[in-house]
C-alpha cells in the first residue's frame, strides 16, 4: 500500500513534470547579429541578467507583444538537419526586437548561434520556449532618466519570469512606446522618495514595496518571484 506522504510526493512530481512538458514551444528561423551592449537593445534594459552580455536575443515582431516580453529568458536549440549537435541548447535573455523576423524567429548572439548549431552565422531552423531566467538575484525597479513626480517611468528588471503589469501609488500604468518602461502620471506630483510599487508577474504573483527612486538608477526590491514550476504545482494542488 502506498503511504499518504508517498502519494502526495508522486502527485507533486507528476504536477511538476506536467508543468515542464506542457510549456509551449515555438519554431522558426535562427539567425545571428552583434549587439554592442545590452542597453542598446530596443528593450533599453537598465539592468540585465548576468548571461545577457553574451547570451542575448532579439524577438520577432509578431511575438514582441508591445515590449511585453522584454527581459524574459528563452531556451533555444537547433532542429535543422545541418546542425552538428541536435542536443545542444542555450538560454538567452530577450533584450531586443527583430523587425524583419517572422513568428517563431529569434536573432541570436553569435556565441549562442555557434553553441546550438556548431556553425558560423547563417539561417537555420530552431525550436525554443520561454523559461525562468537563471540566477537572476532579486528584482530591481529602475527609474528612467527624465522622470519626475508628474511623469514617472519605471522598469522592472532581473525578474525570473515575465512581467504582466505595474501599479504605482495604487495607479495603473501604461507602457511607454519604444522602450520597456511603465509610466504613471500625476497632476499633483508624486513623492519619488516614497513610491508604492506593485509588480505582477505573468504567473500572477506580486512583489510589493515602497521605494525611493532616483532617475537613471535602480533600486533593489530584495524580493524575487517563485519559479514557474512551483507556481504550476501550487495551481494543480488548488
Amino acid at each position: 500500500m502506498v503511504s499518504t506522504s508517498s502519494f502526495r510526493a508522486l502527485l507533486t512530481l507528476s504536477a511538476t513534470v506536467a508543468a515542464i512538458t506542457s510549456a509551449e514551444y515555438f519554431q522558426g528561423d535562427g539567425t545571428a547579429y552583434t549587439l554592442s551592449q545590452v542597453s542598446s537593445g530596443n528593450c533599453n534594459l537598465m539592468s540585465a541578467n548576468s548571461i545577457a552580455p553574451v547570451n542575448y536575443a532579439a524577438l520577432n515582431n509578431e511575438q514582441w507583444n508591445n515590449l511585453g516580453n522584454c527581459g524574459r529568458c528563452a531556451q533555444v536549440s537547433c532542429i535543422d538537419s545541418r546542425c552538428t549537435n541536435p542536443t545542444a541548447s542555450a538560454i538567452v535573455q530577450i533584450v531586443d526586437r527583430c523587425p524583419e523576423c517572422k513568428y517563431g524567429d529569434l536573432d541570436l548572439s553569435p556565441t549562442v548561434f555557434k553553441t546550438i548549431t556548431g556553425s558560423d552565422p547563417s539561417r537555420l531552423k530552431i525550436r525554443w520556449q520561454f523559461v525562468d531566467c537563471p540566477s537572476p538575484g532579486t528584482v530591481k525597479i529602475c527609474l528612467k532618466d527624465g522622470s519626475n513626480g508628474y511623469w514617472t517611468a519605471v522598469q522592472p528588471t532581473n525578474s525570473i519570469v515575465g512581467i504582466q503589469s505595474i501599479n504605482m501609488n495604487d495607479q495603473a500604468t501604461t507602457k511607454l512606446d519604444g522602450a520597456y518602461y511603465f509610466v504613471a502620471t500625476s497632476s499633483t506630483g508624486a513623492n519619488l522618495n516614497a513610491v508604492n510599487v506593485t509588480v505582477t508577474s505573468v504567473n500572477s504573483n506580486t512583489i510589493r514595496g515602497t521605494y525611493s527612486l532616483t532617475a537613471g538608477q535602480c533600486v533593489d526590491t530584495n524580493q524575487q518571484f517563485p519559479n514557474t514550476s512551483k507556481c504550476n504545482v501550487r495551481r494543480n494542488r488548488n
